[in-house]
């Protein structure tokens, strides 16, 4: 089987839409670190790092400094197919730094279905959908530029639509009526706390837009918080998914054996790749929990290869975060073909992603 003969790591910038949370608002530039892998026999992968800093402490800085002395030398000579043992090397090399191995873990698996001729999603057990639902972000706004962005949404075909709060309990609960009211009743609506509320504020928060069908109310509590997240989905009934408090395996049964949630959001720089991704979705499967994919920040590999695992998935059950393909549809080329809100991936070898116009994918072996 194909060799790893050479891995190098590049930087991309590029300008993102201000989207502001319960963190603050969001850098309107973004660094993506993109690792690239080297067969024997001359084939290549891609792989993508948009490290969250406030999920997992790293910056794109410390993910490129770790690459390149720690893990990609620890990598190189391995079978391109031996992706679990690539994560024993690399959790032997270092702990934690899940945005770095997210990269090397999405580039072996690009590599590995490339070497294969298939595309990535048949090496995820294969396809559960044809196309995946794709939701569209209404950042901390006021009433007035929420309902305009959310009536935009919908006239697109966006019929789900991912609300933040945080702050000012009274201003969320009021512009999330307005957008319920503008967008009517078929639209689904979901809320995105990024854990900015203690129980006090997500319970008079709740109360406050529980005639408004929210569909998921996403990460309320700080992610330690373990029993006060169970009891506010046993107090009143609501949906949960939880973000930043599942990042690995160990704690997606925590929270599932507790009973705390009924969806788990799975970003692979968070958990470091497609590998652990699976586990975790196999978890949440097993307690009949849901999963929504997302890829926050992500160029177009990155996304791809959230789609590719969406598609396979069989527990997917709501419209996930691949805004990418919606947002800046035109700075690469992919097999994958948005259609109103579905994302459809497509069938070329590997993850699916040609080129895109600020980042030379071409192909350079010496």
């Amino acid at each position: 089987m194909p060799k790893i003969v050479k891995c190098e790591v590049k930087l991309l910038t590029r300008p993102h839409v201000v989207l502001t949370t319960s963190y603050g608002a969001t850098k309107q530039e973004r660094s993506h670190a993109i690792v690239i892998l080297y067969s024997e026999d001359g084939k290549v992968g891609y792989g993508e790092a948009t490290p969250l800093s406030k999920f997992t402490g790293e910056t794109t800085e410390i993910v490129v400094n770790i690459l390149e002395n720690v893990i990609l030398p620890a990598i190189v000579g391995i079978d391109c197919f031996d992706i679990a043992r690539a994560h024993i090397i690399m959790d032997n090399a270092i702990a934690e730094n899940h945005a770095a191995k997210c990269a090397v873990d999405c580039a072996l698996h690009d590599l590995a279905s490339k070497e294969l001729g298939i595309p990535l999603y048949q090496m995820l057990g294969g396809k559960c959908r044809d196309s995946v639902s794709i939701n569209r972000h209404i950042g901390i706004m006021d009433n007035v530029q929420a309902v305009s962005l959310a009536k935009d949404f919908v006239s697109q075909g966006f019929m789900s639509i991912k609300m933040k709060v945080g702050g000012d309990v009274q201003s969320n609960i009021s512009r999330v009526m307005a957008v319920r009211k503008a967008v009517g009743d078929d639209a689904k609506i979901r809320i995105d706390a990024n854990a900015g509320y203690n129980y006090t504020q997500a319970s008079e928060f709740v109360k406050g837009v529980y005639d408004c069908n929210v569909e998921y109310y996403e990460q309320l509590l700080p992610k330690w918080d373990i029993d006060q997240t169970v009891a506010l989905r046993k107090n009143f009934g609501i949906p949960i998914l939880l973000d930043e408090a599942v990042n690995t395996p160990e704690q997606a049964v925590r929270y599932a054996v507790s009973g705390a949630a009924d969806a788990f959001t799975i970003k692979l720089c968070k958990c470091g790749g497609l590998y652990r991704a699976k586990q975790i979705a196999g978890i949440a499967e097993a307690f009949g929990m849901g999963i929504v994919v997302a890829s926050t920040y992500d160029t177009h590999i990155g996304c791809g290869a959230c789609l590719h695992l969406a598609t396979a998935l069989p527990n997917i059950q709501s419209a996930c975060d691949l805004t990418t393909y919606a947002s800046q549809k035109d700075i690469a080329k992919s097999c994958h073909v948005l259609n109103g809100m579905q994302l459809h991936a497509g069938d070329a070898d590997g993850v699916g992603v040609f080129s895109m116009n600020d980042f030379d994918m071409t192909v350079d072996n010496t």
